[in-house]
């Protein structure tokens, strides 16, 4: 844990957004995220699944933007019976689902990670998409 509480204030001291190490079967993943001041962990647990330790930043400036990031690797799906799941300008609740990731013939949903307006779409339907991609611009509202 001493480990982990470094290599999260390097990355909270430093201007990088991202830093990955790995050591043989163990890999952390230090995310930083400007728009909520939470700079993330994460790290191996005894199960499969990931655990995830969020350490709070002080003093930070934060943006009302949220960038919509693709979780998976596979091609993007944004319509529903020929109609976008959301379009630029459309009001959006958290957890909304904004469109999927078709991996390996799985629908993957990619969902609102807040409240807000869609700013931006970088996706078009049917576009190739890999893990980390920003899809789309979130403009967050109100408290969140």
């Amino acid at each position: 844990m001493e480990l982990l509480q470094e290599l999260v204030n390097l990355v909270k001291q430093s201007q990088i957004s991202e830093l990955t190490v790995r050591v043989g079967d163990w890999r952390v993943t230090i995310r930083r995220n400007p728009q909520t001041n939470l700079v993330s962990a994460t790290v191996p647990s005894t199960r499969p699944e990931e655990r995830v330790v969020s350490v709070n930043e002080q003093g930070q400036e934060t943006s009302p933007y949220v960038p919509v990031l693709s979780n998976w690797v596979g091609i993007v799906r944004r319509t529903k019976n020929g109609k976008p799941l959301v379009r630029v300008g459309d009001n959006i609740k958290r957890g909304q689902t904004l469109c999927w990731v078709d991996a390996l013939g799985v629908q993957n949903e990619v969902r609102a990670p807040a409240t807000g307006r869609i700013v931006e779409i970088f996706v078009e339907d049917g576009q190739a998409v890999e893990f980390g991609q920003q899809l789309m611009l979130l403009e967050v509202s109100g408290g969140e």
